[in-house]
């Protein structure tokens, strides 16, 4: 078992694994955004998914129900995603804590002891020779170092009158990358409480009439009032719907509602999003009301002429388009106030009848009673209700401070050995940094800083032999 367990953290945090699921996040991405996703809870209304997908059939052809099959429709709650996204956070945390120990020993535990050699490799290196003793001269290093918030740490190693120090700064920097994975676990985390426990509906809402909110909320939204404002060009200038939230006959909020001033009512926020003309209707089949309420005219056709609106009645199988005048067009074959329902059958798409109506009349087709009550406008709200937002912002949060740490605080490590040279001193000064422009002038600022503020000697001169400034060459062959 340990054996297996050892194999599966291995792989976890493979470098060749995380690019790969990285690579997929990416495909999904842009899968996501090219493909058209299927509308919040349609997938679980048999009718409402059939219909959707025969609305896919002319753009996708044969290849609907394979996307279908796969989730693609619904990729962001889709077993496949999520199953990358778990893959992901899997590698992301494997990844860290196999390199906090290394993060944790270099910050607590450094290595203050390196070789002679070093000090001739390494990538940043320079010496100097000051007329002072080795410690004189390691001081006058060591005070330079404060001044730029070094650590020091002393080598006790060296011998032969030499002497030594390691000096760091921002040792904590490091955890920035440990922080920010975190928060990219946190946020996929949020990302998933998101997709499957909270939910996001428009609810088109008649004024004057109530929908519930559903999803187990025990809500329902009515709108009593909408008023829409327009400037001299026509152009909406606001538009602002006074809901009342009730449950159990009880009510619990009302307010003006606009578009970015929610109502919030245990946790499910109600957000104005759009408004319109609806028709009333109420819809019998088997002498059971299987629809009754605002059905919005959304969609226009080609020409402009009209205003059409969607329902699938529950348990028809049929689509019933609601027809009318658009606002402002004439048309001979509907008159003003009246309607025309098209009934299509949702398996086939087939047309199965026309119906001609006028307000308060009632016809019959496709088995079923369809009455035009009346014309109505209607409120569009988003109700949602989104658990993972607020560790969404943790994680963004975490991730914004990983970031500033990793680029903005990063580790630097300094090592210094003082030889006795002749009546002075030899000072070297090496790095273990990679090629980084940025440290490059940091370091040179601090050579020319250590050289320019040497005392001239140890009983205190009046002149300071020139220093042996070797460092520039050195820093520029590095």
């Amino acid at each position: 078992m340990r054996e297996l367990a050892a194999w599966v953290y291995r792989i976890l945090r493979s470098k060749v694994l995380g690019a790969l699921v990285i690579l997929a996040m990416a495909v999904f991405a842009l899968l996501g955004t090219l493909i058209t996703q299927e509308p919040p809870g349609s997938a679980a209304d048999p009718a409402a998914h059939a219909a959707f997908l025969a609305s896919m059939q002319p753009r996708y052809g044969g290849w609907t129900a394979v996307l279908d099959v796969l989730g693609i429709f619904n990729l962001w709650s889709s077993p496949i995603f999520l199953g990358v996204t778990v893959l992901l956070g899997l590698s992301i945390i494997a990844c860290t804590v196999h390199r906090l120990p290394q993060l944790w020993k270099r910050a607590t535990k450094p290595r203050v002891h390196v070789t002679e050699k070093f000090f001739e490799r390494a990538q940043y290196r320079a010496s100097l020779r000051l007329p002072m003793t080795p410690q004189a001269g390691l001081d006058h290093v060591g005070a330079e170092l404060r001044r730029k918030f070094y650590r020091q740490l002393t080598d006790d190693r060296l011998d032969d009158g030499a002497v030594g120090m390691y000096a760091d700064r921002f040792r904590w920097g490091p955890f920035g990358t440990a922080i920010a994975h975190a928060a990219m676990v946190v946020i996929l985390a949020a990302f998933g409480i998101s997709a499957f426990t909270g939910f996001d509906d428009t609810l088109d809402v008649a004024v004057g009439q109530s929908v519930e909110v559903g999803h187990g909320t025990g809500l329902t939204v009515t709108a009593t009032s909408f008023k829409d404002s327009y400037d001299e060009m026509g152009r909406p200038t606001d538009y602002v719907s006074h809901l009342v939230i009730e449950r159990d006959g009880q009510v619990v909020a009302e307010q003006d509602v606009r578009v970015n001033e929610p109502l919030r009512v245990d946790g499910t926020a109600f957000h104005q999003t759009s408004y319109g003309i609806a028709a009333g209707l109420r819809i019998e089949r088997l002498g059971e009301t299987v629809f009754e309420g605002a059905v919005p005219l959304k969609w226009q056709s080609n020409d402009g002429r009209y205003a059409i609106g969607k329902i699938i009645p529950r348990g028809s199988g049929i689509e019933v388009l609601v027809v009318t005048p658009a606002s402002g067009a004439t048309d001979a074959n509907i008159a003003p106030g009246s309607a025309v329902f098209e009934l299509y059958d949702v398996d086939t798409d087939e047309k199965l009848d026309v119906l001609p109506v006028e307000q308060g009349e009632s016809a019959e087709g496709g088995g079923m009673t369809l009455t035009f009550e009346r014309e109505l406008r209607y409120t569009g709200i988003i109700a949602r209700q989104d658990p993972g937002a607020a560790w969404m912002w943790v994680g963004s949060t975490l991730l914004v401070l990983g970031m500033c740490m990793t680029f903005m605080a990063r580790h630097r490590r300094l090592w210094v050995r003082v030889t006795p040279d002749g009546d002075g001193s030899l000072i070297q000064i090496a790095s273990a940094e990679k090629l980084d422009t940025t440290f490059e002038r940091h370091f040179r600022g601090l050579i020319e800083r250590i050289d320019a503020t040497a005392p001239a000697s140890d009983d205190g001169g009046d002149e300071k032999p020139p220093a042996e400034a070797m460092h520039d060459k050195e820093l520029i062959d590095a």
